[in-house]
């Protein structure tokens, strides 16, 4: 079990958290010529090397950093509209993979590495970082892409109308699944209620009608609404997942 925890986690955070924006650009561009795709396997390598701990056995993380790499290109060369299919398909071949190779190296770790990690090793601890780390960027990208078709029609409705915040839909909802996956783990599900509550307060601006159709204004709402089901949905989904697997 921890093997495989071990593995998750460091997908997750090269995946998710130390891939720049830059590199997903450079690598779409490029294909296998992109220098950004063998810094980003080589992240995994890293990850799963140090997380795994299995010193005398670095070729384990090589190959699934390889492994990892070959992945990404499968999903460059077939993946040109950016769907959330091919995300889950891509996600679903990395956590295959991962099953794999915890499967194949399960109790070999050494055990100094063992007791330095104790903590993390322990299920319960493991799952609910996961579980955490699961809800804040990954959901947020499923969810992006879910919801891409009606924000591409609002640009389209009123291409000049976007007066939002750089990024501040992606904190919000980052912030509101991380409230989530709190409150589903302590049992406190009314306080999931009141955010409910206050995320209905959310209005927006009117606008002159010769600046953007009067529809526009509903739609949003409805876009925004269908974002925030979908969000809360998976973080309450992920939550309850990991109070059967870690209590």
């Amino acid at each position: 079990m921890y093997e495989f925890i071990a593995l998750l986690l460091a997908h997750i955070l090269a995946d998710f958290y130390l891939q720049p924006k830059a590199w997903v650009e450079d690598k779409r561009a490029h294909d296998w010529k992109s220098p950004a795709l063998y810094k980003h396997a080589g992240v995994v390598v890293v990850l799963s090397y140090l997380f795994l701990g299995y010193w005398s056995q670095p070729w384990i993380a090589l190959i699934l950093g390889v492994v990892h790499g070959g992945i990404d290109l499968i999903k460059l060369r077939y993946d040109k509209e950016q769907t959330a299919s091919w995300f889950i398909y891509d996600q679903l071949m990395h956590l295959a993979s991962i099953v794999l190779t915890a499967w194949l190296c399960t109790g070999a770790a050494s055990e100094p590495w063992r007791n330095a990690v104790a903590a993390l090793q322990n299920t319960e601890n493991s799952v609910i970082l996961a579980g955490l780390l699961l809800c804040l960027t990954p959901v947020g990208f499923l969810v992006g892409m879910f919801t891409g078709p009606w924000r591409d029609e609002l640009k389209i409705l009123a291409p000049g109308a976007d007066d939002n915040l750089d990024k501040a839909g992606r904190w919000i909802g980052m912030s509101e699944r991380l409230l989530i996956y709190v409150f589903v783990l302590l049992n406190q599900y009314t306080a999931i209620g009141f955010l409910i509550a206050a995320k209905s307060l959310l209005r927006y601006n009117d606008k002159h009608p010769s600046e953007i159709p009067a529809n526009y204004v509903t739609k949003k709402s409805e876009y925004v609404l269908v974002g925030t089901l979908a969000s809360y949905t998976a973080a309450i989904l992920i939550a309850l997942l990991v109070r059967y697997l870690a209590f």
